[in-house]
This record gives C-alpha cells, structure tokens and sequence, in this order.
C-alpha cells in the first residue's frame, strides 16, 4: 500500500534523523524543516528535501505552528511527524495539522488535552482502574497543603499540571517548605508552559520509575511492548533506560500491562505512547502521566522486541490494522540505553556548547547508536542538550552492561562537555550493577559519580585546532 506522498518531520537532531529511516524504507520521501542555527545539521543532510523556518529560538521556527504548516503544505507533504519536545505534544497543533488535510502522526487533539493535563490525566486513568497516587488535584493554600502532608506523610511533591521534562516540579520535605515551594512550582510552570496549575501528591521515597510502551489503532485494538526501567535521572530527567525491568516478575509485569491496555482502550488512544509508573518499595504501583508521543527510550524496547515503533506509527496513521496480538510479542534477552547530553555533571549538569572538534563513534556487534552529530557541527545553544543515545542489547543484563562499557569506552566526544564520563562510572556503581536503583540513585552518589578526570589528549588538541580553521562541517543541502 502507499502510505503517503511525503512525510513532514517536524523536529530536529537525533529524533528527526531517527524519523528518516523508517520512512526510507518505506519508499516515502522525507521532508525537514531547519532554524539558522540548524542549516549545517545532520537531519538536513539526511532528509530529500529541507525547507527553512526561521531564526533559531525555537518560538521562531520549530514552535511556530504557522511557519510549520506552511512549510509542510509548500513541500507537497500530507503527513507530519512530530517526534518527541517541540509540538509534539501540542493538541492545538494536532488541530491545525488536521484542518490542513494534513495527516497527525500522533493521537488525536481530544486525547492529547485529556492526557496532556496532568490532573485531567489522573481523573481519566483512575476512572479506568489505573492506581494514583494519594493527591490535591485542587490546590487552594498553604494550610490545605500541610494538612494534607500531616496526613499522607511527609515529602510531598508539587507538580506543574501541564508540560513534562520535571519543569515545575518542587519537593516539600516539612510544612516549612509549602509556601515557597508552592510559590516556585506555580512561577516555573506559567514561565515554560503559560499555565500555572499545579498539584500535591505523595512522595514515593526510594521508588522506582517504571513505563510501558503500547501501541493501539483507530479500531480499538492495544497490545502492550513491555516496561522500562527509568529511575537513573538527574532533575527529574532520564540518563539511562533498561528493558525490562530487573524488579519486575512476569506475573507482575501482566498485571501492569493489562492495566495499560485498559485503560488506553478506555481513553480510545491510538498510535504510540508510554504510561509511567512509578513503584514503591512494597511493590505497589502509581501512575504518573501518559507520554502521548514516541519517548527518546523506545529505542530499548525495539531492541528486546524487533519492533520498529516509528514505523508502525506511521501505517497506523495511515489506516493500517494493528496486525500484532499480545501473545506475538515475545522480550527477548536486556538492552540499555545511555543518554549523550552536552552537559557537564561536574558543574551541575550546566549545557555546554561549541563545535565538535574530535569525533569517535562506536561499532561492533549489539550495539545501537542514534546521534544527530557529526565531527565539526556546532552545538547550538537553543535546544535541549541531547546529542545521541547509545545502546546495548544481551542475552541478560550482566551481558547488557559488559556491552555499554565497552561501548562507553571507546565514545568519544571533544570540543564540549558531555555526560559521557559520568555514564562510565554508572556502569561500573556497585548498586547499579546489583540492580539496587531507584529515582534518587544520581544525587546520592553524585559525589562519586563525577570523581573522574577528563584529560584532552593531543591528538584531539590537533584535532580541535584542524576544526577550527576548516570550518568542517560545510553541507550543500536541498531546500
């Protein structure tokens, strides 16, 4: 069947280049739009055509939802993929795609709103029989906060009810706490997503992050891929990502994803998404939120499945029947997924920015890279930190990690600070490698997490300084 006369990747970076290649060999030409800063990017120089949008601030050109419609409907596409940040979650965007006779490639407008909400989100799954945890979905004041924190226990935990990626998250470990606490959340939240709304729950002490991917069509069909383990943050947000989870028993696991396929089938979800979870120490699960687009970790669960989630969002976009049953997927053996951020854990996991001056990528055997850089591209500073994502796949974690850190070693990224350092010392952790984790496992050993030292060798001096007189990096692209 023909799926679409061109795709429209709305987005950039890894995910835009990870976007590509489904539809390549699907035989759909792809489109990408790009920012100033983006001209000379990887995603330009892999797409059919490239179109510009704008100056480089993302309100300019990837958030403009005028811009990117215009740019779509130009190109001769009928289709937009959103990826993951940017609009991808966006229901008015949705809407606008879909008033241009444009194809979504993502849930509908009426999921994303109820979803998107994170208290609307708690009222929908708890109505479908999903656990929540204990929380005021209706914050009046301070007083009504303690009260409730006196009688669910200590910490507690504001969040932002719209939005994602931990912003206008706040922890409140004593009463002292709820007035600036609250105060900060609310201001954080109206600044990153223009909605201040915010809600209290129950602190999960020393739980674990855990999500399952599913998949579901327009005719009402779910099936779930299994979980992942996500605990390894830093400030709410994932570094590294398991499949499945070490903590999970195969009886537990159908229970959790029975859960999922009901109530997805409940909202009437369709395409890709991810329910999150987080699991206490008694082994009782809560739902966090719904994930109403591809996550940066699915990449984990294609590796244990065989599944290409891209490119089966794009035939379900298309009308195609969801031809997989639960009983036809099968978790074969451990992968793990480590997130390359252009960051500096040694200053706080501050950006860091410039051009890549030395690039080693990786190869060899049961290892997966997806990056949307290459040696000379400048690192721009207007856009998330993400510059790849490693994985390894095993026979059983043990194997799974041996893999990462052999991966890990021979990765290497000069001319900025990279998490890459940080990740070495993961792997080599003696909880980690136990599997004794939870969401609070960076900051209690943060201090030996980042006892290393990075030494820039000469041959990369030479190289940086190569780079930087060449100006490598130059690209003819089609526009």
């Amino acid at each position: 069947m023909g799926y679409y006369r061109k795709i429209f990747i709305a987005n950039r970076g890894e995910i835009a280049c990870r976007a590509i290649r489904p539809a390549r060999e699907l035989g759909i030409p792809v489109v990408v739009g790009y920012s100033d800063c983006d001209a000379l990017s990887l995603h330009v120089k892999l797409a059919d055509e490239a179109v510009h949008l704008g100056p480089s601030p993302a309100s300019m050109s990837y958030l403009d939802i005028d811009v990117v419609l215009r740019a779509a409907k130009d190109s001769g596409c009928d289709a937009i993929f959103p990826g993951y940040g940017f609009l991808a979650e966006n229901p008015d965007f949705a809407d606008a795609v879909e008033r241009e006779g444009l194809v979504f490639i993502g849930p509908s407008s009426r999921v994303m709103r109820i979803l998107g909400d994170k208290i609307a989100a708690r009222k929908a799954l708890a109505a479908s029989g999903v656990p929540v945890t204990p929380a005021i979905e209706d914050v009046e004041d301070a007083d009504q906060v303690i009260k409730f924190g006196d009688r669910v226990g200590w910490p507690l935990l504001v969040k932002a009810s719209a939005g994602g990626g931990g912003k206008g998250m706040q922890k409140l470990a004593s009463p002292y706490e709820v007035e600036e606490g609250l105060a900060a959340a609310r201001s954080v939240a109206e600044k990153a997503f223009g909605k201040g709304t915010v809600f209290v729950e129950k602190f999960i002490e020393g739980g674990r992050h855990i999500e399952f991917q599913f998949l579901a069509d327009r005719y009402g069909n779910v099936i779930h891929l299994g979980e992942r383990e996500c605990s390894i943050q830093r400030r709410h947000q994932k570094l590294v990502e398991e499949a499945p989870s070490s903590l999970l028993t195969p009886e537990v696991r159908a229970k959790m994803g029975a859960v999922v396929v009901k109530a997805m089938k409940d909202i009437g979800y369709e395409t890709a998404g991810t329910l999150e979870f987080l699991v206490d120490k008694n082994g009782k699960f809560y739902a966090l939120e719904v994930n109403t687009r591809i996550q940066v970790e699915h990449t984990v669960t294609e590796m244990i499945t065989g599944f290409d989630i891209i490119r089966k969002m794009y035939k379900i976009a298309a009308g195609e029947r969801l031809s997989l049953r639960q009983q036809d997927v099968l978790l074969r053996g451990h992968a793990i997924q480590c997130r390359i951020n252009a960051e500096d854990p040694k200053n706080g996991f501050a950006p860091s920015f410039g051009r890549i001056t030395f690039l080693r990528q990786i190869s060899g055997p049961f290892i997966r890279t997806e990056s949307g850089i290459y040696q000379g591209w400048e690192v721009p500073s207007f856009y998330d930190s993400l510059l790849a994502k490693i994985c390894s796949v095993g026979k059983d974690r043990g194997t799974a990690i041996q893999r990462m850190r052999r991966a890990l070693g021979e990765y290497e990224i000069w001319g900025v600070r990279t998490t890459i350092p940080l990740l070495r010392r993961i792997m080599d952790q003696a909880d980690f490698l136990t599997g004794k984790i939870h969401t609070g496992f960076i900051d209690e050993n943060i201090a030996a997490l980042t006892e290393y030292e990075e030494v820039e060798e000469e041959i990369y001096k030479a190289a940086r300084f190569v780079a930087e007189v060449s100006g490598l990096g130059r690209n003819v692209h089609s526009g």
